[in-house]
């Protein structure tokens, strides 16, 4: 295996300078994707547990309502 010299990096190629800038941001680009996905997903979940939340209420309200009849 080839051991790399921290201590000395060589200069970058003009293309490659511009290829780490092109990649640095399509990982800005691609974290801030992931982020929204994350708070879509989190939004879902919560619509979801409001709608089992209501629908569980709305049961125990129906079978009450039955025991007193």
């Amino acid at each position: 295996m080839k051991k790399s010299n921290d201590n000395n990096p060589r200069k970058l190629e003009e293309s490659e300078y511009e290829e780490l800038i092109r990649l640095r941001a399509e990982i800005e680009y691609i974290k801030a994707e992931n982020a929204v996905i994350k708070k879509e997903i989190a939004l879902r979940e919560e619509r979801e547990a409001a709608r089992l939340k209501a629908k569980k209420q709305q049961s125990s309200k129906n079978s009450w309502k039955k025991d007193t009849n």
